[in-house]
């Protein structure tokens, strides 16, 4: 139960994490490719640093061969930061979060079941497949969805259901990149060295796209702003880790289920005392029975 209560712990600063990328992007131009890079190259010093600490030698150990799939997580990664750019610009905000969610749960599910990636195998029972339903009904719940002000799409048709496709698919690398540096912290020294590569990947890749699209953005200071701006990076380095650390642990599926449910909780108090620049609003009864059944689901998926 402890490593269920850490799982909702850090999916619950991961509010802040998306509040600080967005006001990063604001103090880059508006360049969410360039904000994205300087937040994950801040990762990955806070991760070699933090190993270096831990573990004493950043430098990973392999025990065995790395499978080819083994540097897969930090391209997942990439592609869920660039992903849910695109998707929250055609779809708007909520069928971006629900979306990916989708995906995350679906395949988190099915790398338990079948061991995939080499992950732990846990069985997808009757009730753990109930409690991941009620966690995305109260995810619906406090989102509102179904209201007319949660209609943000910009595109319909066979358009409209192309991206929620890619929303699904974003999702489900996001869950494999999860297994996957679960898998590699096993052979390469410790979770934090499967952070490492992970967020190097990551940087690598960032990087290219950042030089294909904004490259004079990259030669420029970004403009002053408040100082938690700069923590997404330092958030994303946890997030990382936590996933490498708790996915052999506690099982794919619940690692990134506990991980959503503690991002929407945790974004619901920031939003209730307006932290981090986010906009004032009270909590509301649709709101807290929501927030009761993703913490029900949660636990239904862990021990049942």
């Amino acid at each position: 139960m402890q490593y269920l209560l850490i799982a909702l712990l850090i999916g619950a600063i991961i509010p802040i994490q998306t509040a600080a990328n967005s006001r990063l992007r604001m103090a880059v131009g508006n360049r969410p490719i360039v904000s994205a890079l300087i937040s994950f190259s801040i990762a990955l010093a806070v991760s070699i640093l933090i190993t270096a600490v831990v573990r004493g030698n950043p430098v990973p150990q392999f025990a065995v061969a790395p499978p080819w799939w083994a540097w897969l997580g930090g391209c997942f990664g990439c592609l869920f930061i660039i992903g849910n750019i695109l998707l929250f610009q055609k779809l708007g905000p909520v069928q971006t979060v629900v979306l990916t969610i989708l995906g995350q749960v679906t395949m988190g599910l099915a790398i338990d079941q079948f061991g995939l990636f080499r992950a732990k195998q846990v069985d997808v029972t009757a009730m753990r497949l109930v409690g991941a339903l009620v966690v995305l009904l109260g995810i619906a719940v406090v989102l509102g969805i179904g209201m007319p002000q949660t209609q943000g799409s910009k595109v319909s048709g066979a358009e409209e259901w192309l991206f929620r496709g890619l929303g699904v698919a974003v999702g489900m690398g996001s869950a494999m990149q999860t297994a996957i540096n679960g898998y590699l912290g096993t052979i390469a020294g410790s979770s934090y060295h499967a952070a490492e590569i992970n967020l190097a990947v990551g940087m690598v890749l960032l990087m290219i796209a950042a030089l294909a699209t904004s490259p004079r953005q990259l030669t420029r200071r970004p403009e002053p702003g408040p100082w938690w701006m700069w923590l997404g990076g330092v958030i994303g380095a946890i997030f990382v880790a936590g996933g490498a650390t708790l996915a052999p642990i506690i099982g794919t599926a619940t690692t990134v289920i506990a991980f959503n449910a503690g991002t929407i909780a945790g974004g619901q108090l920031m939003e209730s005392v307006g932290a981090f620049g986010a906009p004032k609003r009270r909590m509301d009864t649709r709101r807290l029975t929501g927030l009761a059944l993703i913490l029900a689901g949660v636990i239904a998926v862990r021990l049942l």
